[in-house]
């Protein structure tokens, strides 16, 4: 709790401080604002789909893609109000109502998320790498760093197998534990060595890093900032790893700071980025509402429908 209220007064202290920046939300245009919608709708529509088709491989049945995405949709409502709210609502829902494995639940998003990370560093290293830009006033060539983040992001399933095997065989854990852990660690080598569905979640996870690198790119737009594509590239590779890692709740706050230092490095002002990723939050609590509240009562009233006849 002491963390949230932290990020709490951290936002109130960017409102105050940025005040005249943040006035300029008011100035948006409704077609802005419904281009932004339209592209980040279609953002978490990929990621969902991909989660979708990684869980129908690991043996989930009876679940139609409307009935995932009301599913998901709800959970990202959960997770503006509590921490990894979205993931814990996930595991509830796939395991009381369809009898899905906790641990297999876990590798999937696991997985995922790593997935999504190496696909924004390996697209911010393309990047790099192509378009010319001021890497001295960063000091550290980004090619470079960004180079090293993706070995070290990619070499994580190794490390973790190895780790797993090495408990495993020195019998560190308990079984209760270390059963779960194996259980994730062969599910990592197994969807790794599948290559026809490594090859669909990479494609639908790029489609979800595009349309969010878009989806950034029109909000710099709309306020009038020209950030070129190694600059949005890295804006929006920052705040990937925001997006599906909460500390507290939505990472309010967070967010925001993350994106006020990218856009200070940028030499757009710290209030751009500030404003940018405020933008882009509210435009996805408002789908996020709009989708989560209407598929939330939908999916209760499923829940409850189930339960009695259950009874």
């Amino acid at each position: 709790m002491s963390l949230v209220a932290v990020f709490v007064l951290l936002i109130v202290h960017f409102l105050k401080v940025y005040s005249a920046d943040i006035s300029s939300i008011w100035a948006l245009s409704p077609l802005d604002l419904l281009l932004i919608g339209i592209w980040s709708f279609v953002s978490y529509s990929a990621y969902a789909y991909a989660v979708y088709v990684m869980l129908l491989s690991a043996g989930l049945k009876n679940v139609s893609p409307f009935g995932w995405l009301r599913i998901y949709f709800v959970s990202r409502l959960a997770n503006f109000l509590v921490i990894q709210g979205g993931n814990l609502f996930r595991l509830f829902v796939l395991k009381k109502k369809y009898g899905f494995s906790y641990a297999i639940s876990i590798s999937v998003t696991t997985l995922l998320i790593w997935l999504n990370a190496a696909i924004a560093l390996l697209a911010s290293s393309y990047v790099f790498a192509t378009i010319e830009l001021d890497n001295d006033s960063f000091g550290v060539s980004l090619f470079a760093a960004s180079i090293l983040a993706l070995a070290g992001v990619l070499g994580l399933p190794l490390i973790i197998v190895l780790v797993v095997k090495a408990t495993e065989n020195l019998q560190l854990l308990p079984t209760k534990i270390s059963e779960p852990l194996l259980k994730v660690s062969n599910y990592f080598v197994e969807t790794i060595r599948n290559h026809r569905l490594m090859a669909q979640i990479c494609t639908l996870s790029c489609v979800h890093f595009a349309f969010f690198v878009g989806v950034n790119y029109f909000s710099f737009r709309a306020l009038g900032q020209q950030v070129d594509a190694a600059g949005v590239c890295l804006f929006t590779t920052a705040l990937v790893f925001t997006r599906y890692v909460n500390i507290v709740p939505g990472n309010l706050g967070m967010s925001e700071l993350i994106g006020g230092l990218v856009s200070e490095l940028l030499g757009i002002g710290f209030g751009s980025g500030l404003l940018v990723v405020g933008i882009v939050r509210i435009t996805e609590v408002l789908i996020i509402l709009l989708f989560g509240l209407v598929y939330g009562k939908l999916l209760i009233l499923d829940f409850l429908r189930s339960r009695s006849t259950s009874d």
